[in-house]
């Protein structure tokens, strides 16, 4: 007797343990599945904000940290509620207080971040329906970065198949929207040039272009300086940076 109940003892023990391990496994893709679930409301519910309310910048007159976590199973945020005067285009600037996810695990809001400027969107009809878009210091890159994507994937053809032409820097300008790997990391920067073009047959042309430099060559793409283009054959105004002449 006593050898059986040995062997029941020996035999529970790694059911109960394998009980354990599937329990867990069942609660984990319930939590996942109800986190999925939650930001999928919410995602349609920023949605359809964003179709029928306002964009406009906001002042933060103060903010209180809330959990790192955010609303659903993959994101990294922080939930942060703002004491705000918000300040829309050609209405009157009002106050109010909500609480959004914004990006970061982690992130603490400092109290002499106070005075920091962000940008909301909100219901006209009803300023408490309100969500964070992004911080102020963000909204080139976030405005701007799809369009210059956009460009380059034309640009790439272009260098292909386009007509080889020399160019005169005439002014550059810093876009300001790299992306903070680019920016901080890589040391890039995103610049718009407006050059003067030579082609073969010898005309001249003044187009614009967009391109990415590492900061290290930035010496090479100064007013003054000459580089090599690809024209596009069909459209004259399509020109992608190639090289520097140097």
């Amino acid at each position: 007797m006593d050898l059986l109940l040995s062997l029941a003892g020996c035999f529970a023990l790694p059911v109960v343990g394998v009980g354990i391990v599937l329990l867990a496994i069942w609660i984990f893709r319930l939590n996942k599945a109800d986190k999925n679930k939650r930001a999928r409301k919410r995602f349609e519910q920023l949605s359809a904000l964003r179709k029928k309310g306002v964009t406009a910048p906001a002042v933060v007159l103060s903010a209180k940290n809330g959990f790192s976590s955010g609303p659903d199973s993959g994101s990294q945020e922080t939930s942060i509620t703002f004491q705000l005067e918000v300040q829309p285009e050609g209405r009157a600037a009002f106050q109010t207080t909500f609480q959004d996810w914004v990006p970061g695990r982690g992130y603490r809001y400092r109290a002499d971040d106070a005075g920091r400027k962000i940008w909301v969107t909100y219901d006209l009809n009803d300023t408490s329906q309100m969500m964070f878009e992004y911080y102020d210091e963000d909204r080139k890159h976030l405005l701007g970065r799809a369009g210059f994507d956009k460009l380059q994937k034309r640009y790439d053809a272009i260098r292909k198949t386009g007509e080889e032409g020399l160019a005169v820097i005439l002014e550059t300008e810093d876009l300001e929207i790299t992306n903070v790997i680019e920016r901080d990391h890589l040391k890039q920067t995103i610049m718009r040039m407006k050059l003067e073009v030579t082609v073969k047959d010898g005309q001249t042309f003044p187009v614009e272009t967009q391109a990415l430099f590492a900061n290290a060559s930035l010496h090479k793409y100064v007013v003054g300086k000459k580089v090599y283009v690809k024209i596009d054959p069909q459209d004259r105004t399509q020109v992608a940076l190639d090289r520097s002449a140097e």
